[in-house]
């Protein structure tokens, strides 16, 4: 029986409820009040005024193809402060940048590099060509940064001036693909790693089931790698009108240039010729005030995402449609969020645009290393069925379009990629894991009965059966045949010649334009005009398709943008999304193996590009 509690028990039992209600009574009216103040601010905020003389400025945190949409707070989160983490579409920035070479109340553009945390390189080709195209109005281009890292750097090298910080650094060091490999570890855990698959080079499972990498990926990543970075000095080099060679001796040879400029990395990126003039954070400020100008105290510039705003999209009226839909991220099973393509999803959003009779093509932008070959099938199979009366269908590829990518890509009558695209990996694998070595060791067993020879084989705590491990290979063997066949025949080519450019090959844009794989360079405008002329139309709407976003959503996403409501929100919320170093350690390991906790495939057959992911800028 419970002892009774005692008078002095009782009080402060009392006084700790009554604590509880009024702290919850408190906090609730906070959040209320909290929420009204944003509200407040939504309803009140003024037009986006730009005023002449302004200065765009591109401070993105996040380029990306797609908004992802997490939680409320990580919503919230993404806008953050001005010049931290928050998403910018690649399409949003293009237009601002066409909009403000034209608008004579825009005098230059400042870039300021310090935001930028995730691009990719085809998204830095298409700003490259933008800001290119910008400069020819005679307007000039600043980039601003405390450091530069190469994706930075890249993007700063398209201005005609670049400033850093006298205590800063070129961060140039090339490209390459380091991955872990987790044999041993899963050795040492009792973790049997079963694998089927097809293609010497699909090394999508080879950290499972090595400790190194084979000759074959080295082989393979050796020639990408070297395409990707051919491109990159290139155009860094034309950029800057450096002479051929300058970037490849400034790092191969970085600790002998060093020593010249006795380990002043800021004066060695000067004297080469990298950057225009290294100041102190005020010095730059001061110097920027004196080329573009101030409004008040500060540099009269309008933010991209105000001028956004300010410059709306020109409605058309023409009835006829081209539909573009974004396939990006991973390829899951069934129903996912942006930021991932669930094969019902956009199976979906294709089922919907070809019931519109309004839509006479349709453009299919794909960021995607694959995933689950079922959603990836389910997906070309909507594709196929949208071209069924006619209707065009243009793929435009970003950075990546790989493997599953590539497999949904094989449906169109034109593909379309840049140059440092990576696609390919026509290859198939199919993975399990067994505890039984680990149950054992751990004094666990698993026994049971079953009708079959088949019942029960997934489980984790027995072996994977000899009748069950030839079923799997025998799939994961059609799969890859399947693919094959798709490649042969939407890309014109024999079953050799498909067999050739896969076996899980990983190639450049540049590369799969002379294997066949593609059809040309280009954008995603290029793709639309392209899939304009297929269809034979000159006058048109571009229908934009994305999946609807529930009223939370919306409201959340209004609040995340709304510069007032961050002012508010960024103190509250920075302390909740500061990452310690275990932290941001367990981040990057769950980037690393997180994919086999989304990998849902019905029957575990995957055509997914792993080592796309360890690209890097």
């Amino acid at each position: 029986m419970a002892a009774t509690p005692t008078a002095l028990g009782r009080f402060f039992g009392g006084m700790l409820r009554l604590y509880r209600i009024i702290r919850s009574l408190i906090f609730n009216i906070l959040f209320l009040v909290l929420v009204l103040g944003l509200v407040i601010a939504l309803i009140g905020q003024p037009p986006q005024v730009v005023h002449h003389g302004s200065t765009l400025l591109l401070n993105p945190g996040a380029i990306v193809e797609q908004e992802s949409l997490g939680s409320p707070l990580e919503m919230l989160s993404s806008g953050g402060s001005r010049l931290e983490q928050g998403e910018a579409l690649l399409p949003d920035l293009l237009r601002v940048i066409a909009a403000a070479k034209d608008d004579d109340r825009i005098k230059a553009m400042l870039i300021m590099t310090d935001p930028l945390n995730k691009v990719g390189l085809s998204q830095l080709k298409d700003l490259e060509q933008a800001i290119a195209d910008f400069k020819t109005s005679g307007k000039k281009v600043y980039a601003w940064g405390s450091s530069f890292h190469q994706g930075q750097y890249l993007l700063a090298s398209t201005a005609d001036e670049i400033l850093m910080n006298k205590f800063g650094d070129v961060g140039l060091e090339g490209f390459g693909i380091w991955q872990n490999y987790f044999q041993s570890a899963l050795n040492k855990l009792g973790v049997n790693v079963h694998i089927f698959r097809v293609g010497a080079y699909k090394s999508a499972v080879e950290p499972y089931s090595r400790s190194n990498m084979s000759e074959e990926s080295r082989s393979n990543y050796t020639k990408l790698l070297g395409d990707l970075w051919t491109d990159f000095v290139h155009d860094v080099e034309t950029n800057r009108k450096l002479k051929p060679g300058t970037v490849n001796d400034y790092i191969n040879h970085f600790d002998q240039h060093l020593a010249d400029y006795k380990g002043n990395s800021a004066e060695l990126a000067k004297a080469l010729g990298l950057v225009d003039r290294i100041d102190s954070r005020p010095d730059a400020l001061a110097y920027l005030k004196q080329q573009i100008g101030t409004r008040g105290e500060d540099l009269n510039t309008i933010d991209f995402r105000d001028y956004l705003h300010a410059v709306p999209a020109k409605v058309l009226s023409p009835s006829h449609k081209i539909a573009v839909i974004v396939a990006d991220g991973e390829i899951v099973d069934g129903e996912a969020q942006p930021g991932s393509i669930g094969g019902d999803t956009l199976a979906a959003l294709i089922r919907k645009a070809a019931q519109d009779d309004g839509v006479k093509a349709l453009v299919l932008r794909i960021n995607s290393p694959g995933g689950s070959a079922f959603a990836s099938e389910l997906i070309r199979s909507e594709l196929v069925a949208f071209k069924a009366n006619g209707r065009p269908l243009v793929v435009s590829m970003g950075d990546t379009a790989a493997s599953g990518g590539y497999w949904i890509a094989s449906a169109a009558n034109k593909i379309i990629a840049s140059p440092v695209t990576l696609t390919g990996s026509i290859g198939i694998f199919g993975t399990m894991f067994t505890l039984e070595e680990s149950f054992n060791k751990l004094g666990i067993g698993t026994d049971g009965v079953g009708t079959t020879e088949l019942a029960g084989y997934s489980a984790i705590g027995r072996p994977l059966t000899p009748m069950a491990g030839r079923a799997l290979q025998l799939q994961i063997e059609h799969g890859y045949e399947k693919f094959l066949t798709l490649v042969s025949e939407s890309r014109d080519l024999d079953h050799a010649q498909a067999d050739a450019v896969g076996q899980g090959q990983v190639w450049s844009g540049k590369a799969a334009l002379e294997k066949k794989l593609i059809d040309a360079y280009g954008n995603q405008q290029d793709a639309i005009n392209a899939a304009a002329a297929l269809a034979n139309l000159e006058e048109y709407q571009v229908d934009v398709r994305a999946p609807s976003l529930s009223p939370l959503q919306q409201f959340i996403k209004r609040l995340a943008e709304n510069e007032q409501a961050q002012t508010l929100l960024t103190p509250l919320l920075k302390s909740y999304f500061t990452l310690s170093p275990v932290q941001l350690f367990l981040h990057k390991a769950e980037a690393e193996l997180g994919w086999l906790a989304r990998a849902n495939d019905p029957q575990h057959v995957y055509v997914r590009c792993l080592e796309c992911d360890s690209v890097k800028l």
